[in-house]
């Protein structure tokens, strides 16, 4: 698709279009102008070109004959602070469950039942994260997420046919606030030819690690890159 200024019929040039916005500027006269009209009719927006990322610390990928695998290794992109308070949690709670059962606070201990289980599964999600490796194989059937070590109850395995993925984005959301500012982690999502988004992976703390995995994805499925509803916006 080619632009042209509807003020002065300039050609419009890459770098002066915001796809996602379908906005775009004149450098000729500086006119600011709405683009979506040009588009609507087709369905989907135009493929975009977007500057390739090197893989980030933390990742390994494997490019095979017939698939490609890639490594997520959770400790590099695991929340510390979640081990931290975890510690913290069983402190405070075992030493509260010591006091309580040496004074023969029996009602109190079945009281704390729920808060020391709290605890177990603080302890247990936060180890399975530090520990953990994600891989994502994809191959000309299907994506599939394993986890190594430890998946129970924290991340399950899980498997989609590729014939349903129609895009693959990310998405930006918040996960908590630090001193009254948000705190922000990064989702892989997919956009299916039903309409439908499902989560691929999240918890991913740098923008980088979420666009490196899309970006692999759709060069292996031959998908060009097109804008989504809800896709973090980057700029062009």
């Amino acid at each position: 698709m080619h632009l042209n200024c509807p003020a002065c019929r300039a050609p419009i040039f890459a770098d002066d279009i915001n796809i996602l916005k379908t906005i775009a500027k004149c450098k000729s006269c500086s006119n600011v102008f709405d683009f979506n009209d040009k588009i609507k009719g087709s369905g989907d927006l135009p493929a975009r070109y977007r500057k390739e990322i090197v893989i980030p610390p933390g990742i390994e990928v494997l490019h095979l004959m017939r698939e490609l695998e890639i490594m997520i290794k959770w400790r590099r992109s695991a929340k510390t602070f979640t081990l931290f308070f975890a510690i913290f949690w069983n402190v405070f709670i075992g030493i509260f469950t010591l006091v309580a059962f040496f004074a023969g606070g029996y009602f109190m201990l079945a009281f704390m039942i729920p808060f020391i289980l709290a605890g177990i599964y603080l302890i247990y999600s936060s180890a399975g994260y530090m520990l953990n490796t994600t891989y994502i194989t994809v191959d000309e059937q299907r994506i599939s997420l394993t986890h190594k070590p430890i998946n129970f109850l924290i991340q399950k395995d899980r498997h989609f046919s590729t014939t349903e993925v129609k895009q693959i984005f990310v998405r930006k959301y918040t996960v908590g606030s630090t001193n009254g500012n948000p705190v922000y982690a990064y989702a892989v999502d997919m956009q299916l030819q039903n309409g439908k988004t499902l989560n691929l992976v999240k918890e991913l703390h740098s923008v980088d690690y979420a666009r490196y995995i899309e970006q692999e994805i759709e060069y292996y499925l031959k998908i060009k890159d097109r804008p989504v509803d809800g896709e973090y916006d980057m700029g062009l």
